[in-house]
């Protein structure tokens, strides 16, 4: 079961949904309360979230934060990213994730944006220094422009990342970080020797993957990539994504897919697993372009994606 919440209070991005969308009048309620506090500048206390409850009163035993596509630079404006924008745009998010005393946050990639590798190097120490400012557990997922001046090993030393894919446990869920930031033939990424549009998660990943997801079966999986797996014949999309899909669908416990890339976000449902993809960040003038999200899981296995300023607000099983 899915339903998509437009804010009253918000302009939202426009979502790409497959299935159609319902209103409920409750849940609205909720979130337009979340987002007129941070419009109003209101500060979200202890108080307000402590009982983890939903305005149905589910219980939720987890949740984390998500942001994507900060593209931090400090350069002019290219359209309608706002590079230098990234920094506070980022603040308001952090500010929002520690009073909600999330569990963990993830950043779905391209924190930072092109430039030389002395000048990049300042950027990401600039943007990461703020993303650090949470002080629970912080997980990063490559984007491709992470690695338009670094390689796979600089930006993971550099930035204090885990590993480039790799999986954590939160109680009876399992989540998966993956790297699709590989050539064809298999190699990485490496200092902008790549083309953004073709993009794979390869072999060895996959056989990972398999082995990885085989010994999480009694438990619900979540995963977090870059590049888009719903559409592979999007510019946006992994190449193999009917591989990686098939190796996801055949475990039959995987929830979701959070992704960022394509700036504009989106939802699609295939095979019942659900891929809602984030919106960039980066876009628009601060404060008002602001975007990232809440992700609570209640009890029962529902999941409420709580879009602040520009992201839409997604709810399903």
């Amino acid at each position: 079961m899915f339903r998509s919440y437009e804010k009253i209070l918000v302009k939202t991005t426009r979502g790409c949904l497959r299935k159609s969308s319902t209103t409920n009048n409750a849940a609205i309620s909720r979130r337009e309360f979340l987002t007129a506090g941070k419009i109003a500048g209101i500060g979200l206390t202890a108080s307000m979230v402590s009982s983890r409850k939903t305005s149905a009163g589910d219980e939720i035993v987890l949740s984390f934060g998500l942001v994507a596509d900060l593209h931090y630079a400090d350069k002019e404006p290219w359209r309608t990213r706002i590079y230098r924008d990234s920094a506070q745009k980022l603040r308001t998010c952090i500010e929002t994730f520690r009073k909600l005393n999330l569990q963990f946050i993830v950043e779905l990639g391209d924190i930072i944006d092109k430039a030389d590798w002395k000048t990049e190097r300042k950027y990401l120490e600039t943007i990461n220094y703020i993303f650090k400012g949470f002080r629970g557990k912080r997980y990063y997922v490559l984007g491709n422009h992470d690695l338009s001046t670094f390689s796979k090993s600089d930006f993971i030393g550099f930035s204090g990342a885990k590993k480039n894919y790799y999986s954590v446990d939160y109680g009876e869920y399992h989540f998966v970080i993956l790297d699709a930031n590989y050539n064809s033939d298999g190699s990485d990424y490496d200092a902008g020797d790549f083309d953004w549009t073709e993009t794979y998660i390869h072999s060895p990943q996959q056989l990972w993957l398999k082995s990885d997801l085989e010994q999480a079966r009694m438990k619900k999986i979540i995963v977090f990539v870059h590049q888009n797996l719903h559409d592979e014949n999007d510019p946006h999309g992994v190449k193999n994504a009917p591989e990686i899909r098939r190796i996801l669908e055949d475990m039959g416990n995987v929830v979701v897919v959070f992704q960022g890339h394509d700036h504009k976000g989106g939802y699609s449902e295939i095979n019942g697993i659900h891929y809602v993809t984030l919106r960039a960040a980066v876009e628009g003038r601060a404060p008002e372009n602001y975007a990232y999200a809440v992700v609570e899981v209640s009890r029962n296995g529902r999941i409420y994606v709580n879009g602040y300023g520009q992201q839409k607000s997604f709810e399903f099983t």
